[in-house]
């Protein structure tokens, strides 16, 4: 599919983004009788030779870049049902946000509403749209060709994070995902790509990630992917819990009926990947590492138990209280791997704890840590349309990680998505900047609405993408 820049054209399927109340007699088009509201999605108008897809946004004064995003994925739906070969997208103005923007998101919007994972269905719906036009309600746009590339890029960014997450579990393998990350940053230039497996991550000690490992057939490994494109710039660490499976360990997780979405519980991996992708892709110039510890939580005669004690190479010791508390387990050697690189700042995300999915349902990240990362976050959030919500680390229930014989416990009674902050606030480095994602809500959807479809969203890739660029 190719985007291009142009204007109108009279009997080519246009799509319409309009507001509530907003009149388009500019195009010919009488929309009497529609309204325009959010929830009226896609209407088929055909009128003087040619057919429009108007698409409500609801009341310009609530408007935000996701309802662009939204129009345009709706849009898309409707041009590929319709079996359509190029149509005209329509990109409106709108106060307070620059055209480049606009195009931006409209991109976006359109490829991530495009997109469906049939890789294992016999039968596969056909992506017959050719050519997309974006142009402008009063006429052609033009010089924007960077806005459509960033657009682009950032929905390739995010289709990664879902495709990865999508896999079944018999693909994405530990090894499967470091094949895949080496493939894809081998020729990008100023990288660097660093596996660590089997004896290798004995003689660094990363002995929480071989703890949580060490019941599968599937041993773990950690990835490092350096991107030095300005080696001026603090360096800037992304680190993401890449669990390809979760059974729970010897604490198996019991009552559930469908545990196959325990495949995605390496979706803080699939986000930073998602994210480094965009930014070697437009080659940011920035300086930043992504470090990814992957395994699978399997239990076998060889398993990690509950009552076990991990001894980190910082000096914390663990009591194992629960072998289904393993991601902050992995991360902590990834975390503590941040500060021996001499990262300044460090955001780890992470499908963490089901307490905070409970707490902030599935629209919604919990987001901990230092007020300068926490606020470039919330930004980065404005833009992309990741909603993330500020959660306390809260010291008063440090006491709550008190084990009788370690410096900390794996698991607490109580608030579990802040203790879980909390525990991976003690693998920080002290002059470090940190923050911790946790996505455990937002990480797939059950049905296809807005411009996310069934499945993994994605999230995150292009909310950490958009915080290190600014």
């Amino acid at each position: 599919m190719k985007f291009q820049l142009g204007s109108f054209t009279a009997g080519r399927t246009t799509i319409v983004p309009v507001f509530a109340g907003q009149t388009v007699d500019q195009l010919g088009l009488n929309l009497t009788g529609y309204h325009g509201k959010k929830k009226d999605h896609v209407v088929w108008f055909d009128q003087n030779g040619t057919r429009f897809v108007v698409v409500g946004m609801g009341e310009e004064k609530k408007f935000h870049l996701n309802k662009l995003r939204d129009a345009m994925a709706f849009g898309a739906r409707a041009a590929v049902k319709e079996g359509l070969t190029e149509v005209t997208a329509l990109v409106p103005t709108v106060a307070g946000f620059s055209t480049e923007e606009l195009v931006h998101t409209a991109v976006e919007g359109y490829k991530l509403g495009e997109y469906r994972f049939d890789k294992y269905k016999k039968s596969k719906e056909d992506l017959t749209v050719e050519t997309v036009t974006l142009a402008g309600f009063d006429g052609a746009l033009s010089g924007l060709e960077g806005a459509i590339k960033s657009g682009e890029v950032y929905a390739e960014g995010t289709i990664i994070a879902r495709n990865l997450k999508n896999e079944p579990s018999n693909k994405m393998r530990p090894y499967d995902l470091v094949e895949y990350v080496t493939d894809l940053f081998k020729d990008s230039a100023n990288t660097t790509i660093e596996i660590s497996k089997g004896d290798d991550l004995v003689n660094k000690k990363y002995d929480g990630l071989l703890a949580v490992g060490k019941g599968s057939t599937n041993p773990p490994a950690m990835i490092k992917v350096t991107y030095q494109a300005d080696a001026s710039k603090p360096l800037t660490a992304l680190v993401g819990k890449g669990l390809t499976f979760d059974t729970g360990g010897i604490s198996l997780k019991v009552g559930v009926r469908d545990l196959s979405n325990m495949r995605m519980d390496m979706g803080g991996a699939a986000a930073v990947i998602g994210a480094l992708y965009i930014l070697t892709r437009l080659e940011a110039p920035v300086n930043v590492v992504m470090l990814v510890a992957t395994a699978e939580n399997m239990p076998d005669g060889n398993a990690l138990l509950p009552g076990d004690v991990i001894e980190y190479r910082n000096g914390v010791s663990v009591h194992v209280g629960n072998t289904d508390a393993e991601g902050r387990l992995v991360l902590a050697d990834a975390l503590i791997l941040s500060d021996e690189l001499g990262a300044e700042r460090v955001v780890d995300i992470a499908t963490l704890t089901g307490a905070c999915a409970a707490a902030l349902g599935s629209k919604l990240a919990g987001l901990f840590g230092e007020e300068s990362v926490v606020e470039g976050i919330k930004n980065a959030a404005k833009v992309t349309g990741e909603n993330v919500w500020e959660l306390p680390l809260f010291d008063d229930y440090e006491e709550l990680l008190y084990s009788p014989i370690a410096d900390i416990r794996n698991i607490t009674e109580g608030p579990g998505a802040i203790t879980a902050a909390l525990f991976l606030r003690r693998f920080v480095g002290e002059s470090q900047k940190w923050a911790h994602l946790d996505i455990a809500g937002p990480m797939d959807i059950a049905r296809t609405h807005t411009y996310s479809n069934e499945g993994a969203t994605g999230f995150g890739a292009r909310l950490l993408a958009d915080w290190v660029r600014r």
